[in-house]
């Protein structure tokens, strides 16, 4: 089953179409989004579950507590 990412080296804010790195395999130090290419997610699924990620991240009792460590 294939999949297909789009990331961000650490420190890249992606205000330019050059700071993304796409395609099916990644390299160490990006943080990604990664989509099965079987899963038929739409626009929408995806921006859902951004804003969800968005909402875990900002919160330390969820994130600390699934085993991140997160400086900052």
């Amino acid at each position: 089953m294939a999949s297909h990412f789009v990331a961000l080296n650490r420190g890249q804010e992606g205000e330019l179409y050059s700071d993304f790195t796409t395609g099916v395999a990644a390299s160490a130090n990006m943080v990604e989004v990664r989509l099965d290419d079987a899963s038929n997610f739409t626009r929408v699924d995806i921006e859902k579950a951004l804003e969800a990620f968005e909402r875990f991240f900002q919160n330390p009792q969820q994130w600390a507590t699934a085993g991140f460590v997160l400086n900052g």
